[in-house]
C-alpha cells in the first residue's frame, strides 16, 4: 500500500450549463436593470465587518450534493459540505475530512482514515458509514444524480444500480473512521472524485427526515450551514457551530443576494456593496473589462485563472453533410475562432484540441486547423457535395452566446456553409443534443471536475456511449482506434504511458474533426482591497471558503 497524507500530486464529467436569458429581453433591460438596483440595495444590510457578500443572477437549482449539476452550484458545495480529500493548484491532492489516505499498488483499492471530530451540522459526528451511503445515494438510480456515472467504476456498482444487489460491495466502512473503495480497476484518478462533490458525506437520518427539502436545507459538514433562503431574493449561510475541519471559518456568514443581472452586481461592487464583482463562469463582463483594467482602484486587484474548461462546436458525425470529413475538416478552417473566442483580451487561449492547456497530458506539440478560409473551399469543393451546404446549429439564449453563434454563422457563411440558427433553453439544449439524430451542430462547453484526460477524452469521444438513449458524446463519434487507446490510457497507472495513449488519441479525434475546436476558457475575477486569501481554483472556479477580510 502506498501512503498518501500529505499533498500529492496526480494526474466526472461535469458537464456546462450555458446562463441563458431569454431573447428580446434587451428592450426592457433598462428598466429590469434599474428596478432590479433598487430591489437589491433595498435589500442589502449595513456593512458587517465579517460576512462574505455576494450576488448571482438566479437561485441555485439544489444545495443537495447529489443533485447538483451547475458549475455556479457546485462553487457552492465547500461552504456546506467537508469532501474527504480536497485539490489545490488544480492537480494537487490534501487531506480533508480525512486525515490520511494510501492506496494500493495498482491503484485499484482507497483507504481512507477520518479526521477526528468531524461533525454534521446537526450536532452528529461523521463515520464511515456516512460516506458509503451517500456514495450509494448517488448511484441509486432513483436519485438520478449527474455524478452516478463517475462511481460505475466501484466494484459492484453496476450490479447495484441494476438493482441485482441492495450494497455496493466495494464500499465498506471497515471501522467507525476508516471508509474502503474497491474498484472494478485500476483508476489512479478515482481520489480526484472524493475530492469533489461525491466525496461529501450526508446523514442518512436527515435525508429522509426533510425528503426534498434536503435540497433547501442540507445537513452537511462543511464551516457552514444554511440560515435563510428565500427565493429570488436572499440566501443566507451562518456558521457550522459543530463544524470541525482543516479550514478555519473565515466568516460569521455568507449572504448572496439573488436577482439583477452582471451589470447590475458590478455596479453594486464598485458602490463597495459586494466583496466580489461577478461570481460566474466569466467573471468580468467584456464591456467593462477595458474601463476596469484601466481604472487605477481596481486594476491591480483583478486577477487571471486559466480554467479546465474547452468551448466547442459539436458536428454531429452522423447527420449529413456533417458525416462527411472533408466537410468537417472545412468547418475548422473556417471559423475565426481566436477572434470570435476574444483570445486577444484574455478570455480564452487558443485551442489546437480539445485538452486544456493546463491539463496533465497536454499535448504542445499537437497541431490542430488554422484559419484558412480558401483551405476550407477547397475541401468543400473536394467533398463532392453541391454548395451551398445547409445545416443548423443549436444554442443558448444568453446574449454573450448569442453573439458567438452569429460569428461562426457569418465565418462559415463565407466559404459556402449555410447554417440557420436555433436559439433554446438550456434544458432543451442538453437534452435534445443528446438524441439520436436530432441535432445537426450544437454550441457548448466542457467543464473537468478531474485534472486527467479521461475526465473529456473519455467522456465525450468514446464510441461505446453512443446508442439510442442520452449521451454525452454530442458528436456521436465513433473511432474503433480511439476507444482501444482510450480503454488502455484509463487503467494506466503509469502517468507517462498513461499521457502518450491519451495523446494519441486526440491526434486521432483531432484528425477525424467530430468538433470545431473553439477555445479554453480563462476568467477574470475582481475583489474588494480587504478580502485575502486565495480566491480562485480551476477545477472549482471560485473558493469562497479560503478567503477572509481585513479590515
Amino acid at each position: 500500500m502506498r501512503r498518501i497524507s500529505q499533498t500529492t500530486n496526480m494526474p466526472s464529467r461535469r458537464r456546462i450549463h450555458w446562463r441563458w436569458v431569454p431573447l428580446g429581453a434587451s428592450v426592457v433591460l433598462l428598466c429590469i436593470g434599474l428596478l432590479a438596483t433598487k430591489s437589491l440595495a433595498a435589500a442589502e444590510t449595513p456593512r458587517r465587518p465579517n460576512v462574505l457578500r455576494l450576488a448571482r443572477i438566479i437561485d441555485p437549482s439544489t444545495l443537495d450534493p447529489a443533485l447538483i449539476q451547475l458549475q455556479e452550484d457546485i462553487m457552492l458545495f465547500p461552504l456546506l459540505h467537508l469532501p474527504l480529500l480536497d485539490v489545490t493548484n488544480g492537480t494537487q491532492l490534501m487531506p480533508c475530512a480525512a486525515k490520511v489516505w494510501s492506496c494500493s499498488a495498482d491503484q485499484r483499492v482507497f483507504t481512507l482514515e477520518l479526521r477526528p471530530g468531524v461533525t454534521f451540522s446537526n450536532g452528529r459526528e461523521v463515520v464511515a458509514d456516512d460516506y458509503v451511503y451517500a456514495l450509494e445515494r448517488i448511484l441509486n438510480p432513483a436519485t438520478a444524480a449527474m455524478f452516478s456515472g463517475y462511481l460505475q467504476g466501484i466494484r459492484g456498482a453496476q450490479a447495484f444500480v441494476a438493482g441485482e444487489t441492495n450494497h455496493v460491495v466495494g464500499l465498506r466502512a471497515s471501522s467507525p473512521d476508516t471508509l474502503v473503495v474497491e474498484l472494478e480497476r485500476s483508476d489512479p484518478t478515482f481520489p480526484f472524485l472524493l475530492a469533489n462533490v461525491p466525496g461529501a458525506a450526508v446523514p442518512r437520518e436527515e435525508v429522509e427526515r426533510l425528503g426534498r427539502n434536503f435540497s433547501v436545507q442540507p445537513v452537511g459538514a462543511g464551516p457552514y450551514r444554511v440560515q435563510s433562503w428565500v427565493r429570488g431574493a436572499r440566501l443566507q449561510l451562518s456558521r457550522n457551530p459543530h463544524y470541525h475541519g482543516p479550514v478555519p471559518q473565515h466568516f460569521e456568514g455568507v449572504d448572496l443576494l439573488i436577482g439583477g443581472d452582471e451589470t447590475t452586481h458590478l455596479m453594486m461592487f464598485e458602490r463597495g456593496e459586494l466583496d466580489i464583482a461577478n461570481i460566474n463562469l466569466i467573471g468580468i463582463p467584456l464591456p467593462s473589462f477595458r474601463r476596469l483594467t484601466g481604472d487605477p482602484r481596481w486594476h491591480g486587484l483583478i486577477e487571471r485563472e486559466t480554467l479546465f474548461q474547452t468551448d466547442y462546436v459539436a458536428l454531429n458525425t452522423e447527420i449529413p453533410p456533417l458525416d462527411n470529413l472533408k466537410v468537417r475538416r472545412a468547418i475548422n478552417h473556417a471559423i475565426d475562432r481566436d477572434r470570435r473566442m476574444r483570445v486577444d483580451q484574455g478570455y480564452f487561449t487558443h485551442a489546437e484540441g480539445a485538452i486544456p492547456p493546463i491539463m496533465p497530458g497536454f499535448n504542445s506539440q499537437l497541431r490542430g486547423y488554422d484559419y484558412n478560409p480558401t483551405k476550407a473551399r477547397e475541401l468543400l469543393r473536394d467533398s463532392g457535395l453541391p454548395l451551398p451546404l445547409r445545416t443548423t446549429m443549436w444554442h443558448g439564449t444568453e446574449e454573450r452566446v448569442r453573439v458567438l453563434a452569429q460569428g461562426i454563422q457569418w465565418d462559415l457563411h463565407q466559404v459556402g456553409i449555410e447554417v440557420a440558427l436555433k436559439p433554446v433553453a438550456t434544458a432543451e439544449l442538453f437534452t435534445s443534443a443528446q438524441k439520436r439524430g436530432l441535432v445537426p451542430m450544437t454550441l457548448s462547453g466542457w467543464f473537468v471536475g478531474i485534472p486527467d484526460p479521461v475526465d473529456m477524452l473519455g467522456a465525450l469521444f468514446d464510441g461505446r456511449a453512443v446508442t439510442s438513449a442520452a449521451t454525452m458524446n454530442l458528436a456521436f463519434y465513433n473511432n474503433p482506434e480511439v476507444n482501444r487507446l482510450l480503454d488502455q490510457a484509463a487503467s494506466e497507472v503509469n502517468l507517462s504511458q498513461r499521457f502518450a495513449r491519451y495523446q494519441h488519441a486526440e491526434e486521432l479525434i483531432v484528425r477525424d474533426a467530430p468538433w470545431a475546436f473553439l477555445g479554453h476558457q480563462s476568467l477574470y475575477a475582481l475583489r474588494q482591497p480587504w478580502l485575502k486569501g486565495p480566491l480562485m481554483e480551476p477545477i472549482w472556479v471560485y473558493r469562497f471558503d479560503r478567503v477572509w477580510i481585513e479590515n
